[in-house]
């Protein structure tokens, strides 16, 4: 059975639940104060979703694949700085 790739521990929940709860509480100072909170949860849900994900992540660098071409980009290769000369 494959493992899907966003998981919640059990400490990832209880700030979900947290974060629910303290937008119900924000909620009651005002529309205007509930939709700003809304909206800096929705921002930092976004924030966590694109670090789980992996958007952005450069890909790892193999010290034996130096100097080959990127699988995804062709044309591209790794530059290592040549060693300094005696």
């Amino acid at each position: 059975m494959q493992r899907l790739p966003i998981q919640l521990s059990v400490a990832a929940l209880l700030v979900v639940v947290a974060g629910v709860a303290l937008n119900l509480w924000i909620f009651r100072f005002g529309a205007l104060a509930g939709l700003l909170g809304l909206s800096v949860t929705k921002h930092l849900v976004i924030a966590w979703l694109c670090q789980v994900l992996g958007v952005d992540r450069r890909p790892r660098s193999d010290p034996e694949r130096v100097g080959e071409p990127h699988a995804g980009r062709p044309g591209l290769t790794e530059c290592r700085a040549a060693p300094p000369s005696r």
